[in-house]
């Protein structure tokens, strides 16, 4: 089984959520994100791929549900501002956090 991979390099946070179950997604997003926002980073890629399925189908994926997040303000309490791309979300967090040079982890996250 494949498992998301999180790099951290100081200012931006990636999170390639391949291989994550659409249960588990929201919650390791939220985490991620907050977490992004405590220890000053810039911003979070959040890389869902590209749907396989077609706007209206009926199949939830992670794409569709980062979208919904972003809707319904889910990520409100972080960020700036929002860029959806075709295979990745973009999101600015708030800059008021003092730095921590530390390196974020997945293990931090996404416990298992």
């Amino acid at each position: 089984m494949a498992y998301p991979r999180l790099t951290d390099d100081g200012r931006c946070v990636v999170l390639d959520l391949h291989g994550v179950r659409l249960a588990e997604a929201r919650p390791l997003v939220l985490r991620v994100v907050a977490e992004a926002a405590r220890r000053g980073r810039a911003q979070v890629r959040l890389i869902h791929g590209s749907s396989t399925t077609e706007p209206q189908g009926a199949r939830p994926t992670i794409k569709r549900m980062l979208h919904e997040m972003l809707e319904t303000g889910a990520f409100a309490p972080h960020i700036t501002q929002a860029l959806p791309l075709q295979n990745e979300l973009l999101l600015a967090l708030d800059l008021t956090a003092t730095p921590d040079p530390r390196p974020i982890r997945l293990a931090e996250c996404w416990p298992r």
